[in-house]
């Protein structure tokens, strides 16, 4: 039996019928990521096994889980695709994992003024990228796990990846974000207070369920690969390169 009590557990049903799940199997595959822990960060992450897992479509849907989570006493932890392996979406004992990936819409593509694109929260960067760039429009940034990470997600765990060296982390590129609060309430942040309540926190200060971010127009990619003797060199380099302000979007070194 999971940690869900027999209240709790019909009130699940009622709101996701069939997109709930209780069996042990299915618990125990949404309790992990696609990472190990360090052996010295594991013993501080409280991890278990989750009570139930539940899939939303809509933002209605995720307010009524939250408010049915307020009555009965219940744990969330909202999750995506999984893909940073730091531990964010490990559930404690017993917790509600709710899986935001079918909410993965992209609503609406704005090439006015600053370019942006809405999207729900699981939408996915690669099919973003995809969509944005049939309309001469790009990305500014995006994780390296791009193929199957989220925009929701990467927002909660905050960052740098592609682009971040023009552009900045996550945190800086994103323009608005719909958020579930563990009131119930659904409010809408602007960019100054998104830094300050939700980019980052990993869900701990509400459920995200739609995102607005910032685009560029799509330019033609230019690659070099240049080969250092040692590390003292490329630090001098990387220096270089800052201070000459170079139009680089991206730098990787290995």
């Amino acid at each position: 039996m999971s940690a869900v009590g027999e209240s709790a557990r019909q009130g699940l049903k009622g709101l996701f019928g069939d997109r709930v799940r209780f069996g042990r199997v299915e618990r125990k595959l949404y309790s992990s990521d696609i990472g190990s822990l360090p052996r010295l960060v594991k013993p501080f992450v409280q991890a278990g096994i989750a009570g139930a897992v539940v899939r939303p479509v809509c933002e209605d849907e995720v307010r009524d889980l939250v408010r049915l989570a307020r009555g009965e006493g219940l744990r969330l932890v909202p999750r995506a695709a999984s893909t940073s392996g730091y531990g964010g979406v490990l559930p404690q004992d017993g917790a509600v994992v709710v899986d935001m990936s079918a909410m993965d819409a992209i609503l609406r593509v704005d090439s006015e003024g600053t370019p942006s694109a809405t999207v729900e929260a699981g939408a996915r960067w690669e099919d973003l990228l995809k969509r944005v760039n049939k309309l001469g429009l790009d990305l500014r940034s995006y994780p390296s796990s791009l193929p199957s990470s989220t925009v929701g997600g990467w927002l909660a765990q905050g960052g740098s990846g592609f682009g971040s060296y023009e552009f900045g982390p996550i945190r800086d590129n994103v323009l608005a974000a719909r958020v579930v609060l563990p009131s119930g309430e659904i409010v809408t942040y602007n960019a100054d207070e998104l830094r300050l309540y939700v980019a980052d926190a990993e869900g701990t200060t509400g459920i995200i369920t739609e995102v607005t971010v910032a685009l560029r127009p799509l330019e033609e990619e230019v690659h070099r690969l240049f080969s250092l003797p040692d590390a003292a060199a490329l630090v001098t380099s990387l220096a270089e390169i800052s201070n000459a302000r170079l139009p680089i979007w991206s730098l990787t070194f290995l």
